[in-house]
């Protein structure tokens, strides 16, 4: 039985599902299928109460529509469902999608890639009303994508009985506990190569939290920023200033930087040596943290009653250089407080060691979360009344 604005039929129809089935393939073949997995959740909770469920989704950034096809996603999702069957659409809309759901020709769909349109991008209303024509009924479950005006955020559910779906749901009461947490003993790791992609993460969560540790290529930018010599690892020389000013804020002693580092001449030598922070030569990369590191960042870890990771620790996908990464997931993963990962590059870590059942809360969202918890109000994320199933 559904509840509130469902009891005047108590029956969804035919439901168009946009999830996030954006996944990392490599030659077609897909290494990663946590978000197939995730959205895949919803099955459960409306299979009864729908006459057909059609998921549809973006993938990557096809500059035409030969690329990036979804058949590869709809063939794992239906092994995944080995007792129902999936039916693949090779199109976005028009009457052979609308043909099929009419007669039946399964119960599960899945049509191409939105991005095949130019409709999708530019949150077009004729295109939106084009793709929504078969159906009675619209579902918005793909927070990895809520933080973008395109048109199956924002315009689709204008044609339809329109609901946020539970994973979205879900996304948005874990983010939640992150952005107005007031508890002692909160505590947020950052990592990843970049400090741009989170500067405004950084300045909205300082002040709430009580550590703030800092690794990946991010850190040198701050390290930079304190006169430290980096040798050739990465820095953007254009946030050295606002590295500085957060330093020098009366919320600075919060930041925990790294004290070692492994680092290499050469990152296709696959050579790493071990150094404090202040003995970088001019040859020097940083690749990764070091065992001082990994064991103040443990520390904070382990006695942190919350704690919300995002990026890693260095270059995690070569062994040599994987160390810091494969301390922390591991760390976490045993920790007794409440685990939240930001989604992207930390869950290929935790894939590869750890598993992703032993962290209390994995995002979906990557960037979605990370601009989410910058405080940003996401196009797709209040439009949508929740979609409530007992």
């Amino acid at each position: 039985m559904v509840k509130s604005d469902l009891t005047d039929d108590k029956y969804l129809g035919d439901v168009l599902v946009r999830s996030d089935l954006n996944v990392p393939m490599i030659n077609n073949e897909i290494t990663d299928d946590f978000r197939i997995s995730k959205s895949l959740e919803i099955i459960d909770k409306i299979y009864d109460i729908s006459r057909t469920i059609t998921f549809v989704s973006h993938l990557g950034r096809p500059n035409n529509n030969l690329e990036y096809s979804l058949k590869p996603i709809a063939e794992r999702i239906s092994d995944k469902l080995k007792n129902k069957k999936v039916q693949f659409l090779n199109s976005i809309q028009g009457d052979d999608i609308n043909n099929s759901i009419q007669k039946l020709t399964s119960k599960i769909f899945v049509l191409e890639n939105l991005r095949h349109d130019i409709g999708e991008k530019n949150n077009d209303i004729e295109f939106s009303k084009s793709v929504t024509k078969p159906f009675e009924t619209y579902i918005f479950d793909a927070f990895g994508a809520s933080h973008r005006e395109h048109a199956s955020v924002v315009s689709f559910g204008k044609f339809l009985k329109s609901y946020q779906g539970p994973l979205m749901t879900k996304e948005v009461l874990e983010l939640d506990k992150l952005l107005h947490n007031d508890q002692l003993g909160y505590s947020v790791l950052l990592g990843g190569a970049k400090i741009s992609d989170k500067l405004k993460l950084i300045d909205n969560l300082l002040p709430k939290v009580e550590y703030l540790m800092i690794g990946g290529g991010m850190c040198f930018t701050f390290l930079k920023a304190m006169n430290f010599e980096i040798g050739k690892s990465l820095v953007e020389e254009s946030f050295i200033s606002k590295a500085k000013e957060l330093i020098d804020s009366k919320y600075g002693k919060k930041i925990i930087l790294p004290t070692d580092f492994g680092v290499t001449e050469s990152i296709e030598s696959n050579i790493r040596y071990e150094i404090k922070s202040d003995k970088f030569s001019d040859k020097h990369i940083g690749i990764d943290i070091g065992p001082e590191t990994i064991s103040q960042f443990s520390k904070i870890i382990s006695t942190s009653k919350n704690l919300f990771w995002n990026g890693p620790m260095g270059i995690f996908e070569i062994d040599e250089f994987s160390h810091g990464t494969k301390a922390i997931t591991q760390t976490i993963s045993k920790a007794d407080g409440y685990t939240s990962v930001g989604g992207g590059d930390s869950v290929s870590a935790i894939n590869k060691f750890s598993d992703l059942n032993k962290f209390n809360h994995v995002s979906t969202g990557g960037g979605a979360s990370l601009e989410y918890l910058e405080g940003n109000n996401l196009p797709g994320v209040n439009i949508y009344k929740p979609l409530i199933i007992w």
